[in-house]
């Protein structure tokens, strides 16, 4: 049986991604969980708290299934990872009819100019995540399973870049083919000449 604070984090990360984060009020929380408004201002000071705390579950629950069994796992060749990723993410998408999209870029777009604790927060995870997949073209380039006239640093950019774009894209147009076609390409544009 789940407690109170259970039923709202579990409410909120969905009603979060489904509505997004100013849609979605505390009464709504209530309404969906049947949590009094005393018990949750008990567990959270304010809907702020748990947003934050919300987004802090959401990135690492993706560092586990996203970032470090595809592009972390080093023992499998950077080319065999960078594929799993996009994989992963293209099923993800998929499971979800190409609805909601990115819980982080929604995020973004949504808080960046409004709430510099979600805007630092998300920015130091993108940092974050760019970093994990410059890792991975950076040791693709030295075992010359990518090609070496590319910065390392600017491929990662532009997979970070394209994933936040072409999910976008997939929500509004509910295909998965930017995502898809997007990443065969990525992934042809790094080959070796």
């Amino acid at each position: 049986m789940s407690t109170s604070k259970e039923k709202i984090l579990e409410s909120a990360r969905d009603l979060f991604h489904l509505n997004g984060y100013n849609n979605t009020s505390v009464d709504d929380l209530l309404k969906n969980t049947g949590v009094t408004k005393s018990n949750f201002y008990y567990h959270f000071k304010s809907k702020e708290e748990l947003g934050l705390l919300i987004l802090e579950k959401r990135i690492e629950d993706y560092e586990i299934k996203f970032l470090a069994n595809t592009l972390g796992n080093k023992s499998v060749s950077p080319e065999k990872r960078l594929k799993k990723y996009y994989k992963e993410i293209t099923t993800y998408h998929k499971n979800l009819d190409c609805r909601r999209g990115c819980p982080f870029g929604n995020l973004a777009l949504e808080m960046s100019d409004s709430n510099e604790n979600f805007r630092l927060r998300l920015s130091e995870f993108f940092e974050y995540w760019q970093k994990i997949i410059e890792g991975c073209i950076k040791e693709g380039i030295k075992k010359k399973e990518f090609r070496d006239d590319l910065s390392y640093k600017s491929i990662s950019q532009l997979i970070l870049s394209h994933l936040e774009g072409a999910i976008l894209i997939a929500k509004t147009q509910r295909s998965l083919l930017p995502l898809s076609r997007g990443s065969k390409t990525i992934l042809k544009l790094l080959k070796p000449a």
